[in-house]
């Protein structure tokens, strides 16, 4: 029986399914979802609404943090700046790095975990999703495992009689461990999106992209967006 209850946040993504399909199996799950203008915004939210389908959720929430877009200054969110190709990233800043939005998904995670009575708070960021691309936190500092931990310190502070922990289930895995895990566990790859540039078809060069496509071969799982593209 599940114990406890955790609030998975969910991007639409591979990362966040898989922790979604993890959670699930232990504790009653509450599925969230922040929209902040960026490229492919619509396509998450419907894949969201049919991964909570799928996994038979119904306390979700939909949130939208549209200040993001207003601030601009990076290509998640504006197209004055290019997304670059992951065979071009170095250990250093990227143009998709948005400053904040790690610590503001958490913010809302945690305002409504503490509503809703959850005791967990879980992200699906991974410190190194491994080829094609440099290690995830050199181009996205806040997916690392101290700043997780920085978050849920952070959160005892704020809220000392009702605990919420932040948790990163896959935050030591890279990408092919985690389609490996997803599908055993039958995580619905279909519905999942990794593409920063598009919301309707996969560029294949961003960070995205390229360390699905990657961790899809390396894991030897056939990865079902490519082979059905009708189901985009």
């Amino acid at each position: 029986m599940a114990q406890g209850k955790a609030v998975v946040l969910c991007s639409g993504g591979l990362n966040s399914a898989v922790v979604t399909s993890l959670a699930i199996k232990e504790q009653v799950v509450a599925m969230l979802h922040v929209r902040f203008g960026h490229r492919a915004a619509e396509r998450e939210a419907e894949l969201f609404e049919k991964q909570a389908d799928f996994f038979d959720v119904r306390e979700r929430l939909v949130v939208d943090m549209p200040h993001f877009a207003e601030i601009g200054g990076n290509a998640r969110v504006s197209r004055k700046h290019q997304i670059e190709d992951a065979l071009a990233l170095g250990e250093g800043p990227s143009n998709t790095y948005v400053p904040g939005l790690i610590s503001g998904l958490l913010s809302v995670g945690f305002s409504w975990a503490t509503t809703i009575g959850a005791n967990k708070l879980l992200l699906g960021v991974s410190e190194d999703l491994g080829p094609t691309g440099p290690r995830t936190r050199s181009v996205h500092p806040d997916y690392s495992q101290e700043f997780i931990q920085l978050c849920s310190h952070l959160f005892h502070e704020a809220s000392p009689w009702n605990r919420i922990s932040v948790e990163a289930p896959i935050i030591d895995l890279g990408r092919a461990e985690i389609v490996k895990i997803g599908h055993r566990l039958g995580t619905p790859f279909e519905l999942t999106w990794s593409c920063l540039s598009s919301g309707t078809e996969p560029c294949g060069a961003c960070l995205g992209c390229a360390t699905r496509g990657r961790g899809f071969l390396d894991a030897t799982v056939p990865d079902p967006i490519m082979l059905e593209p009708a189901r985009r």
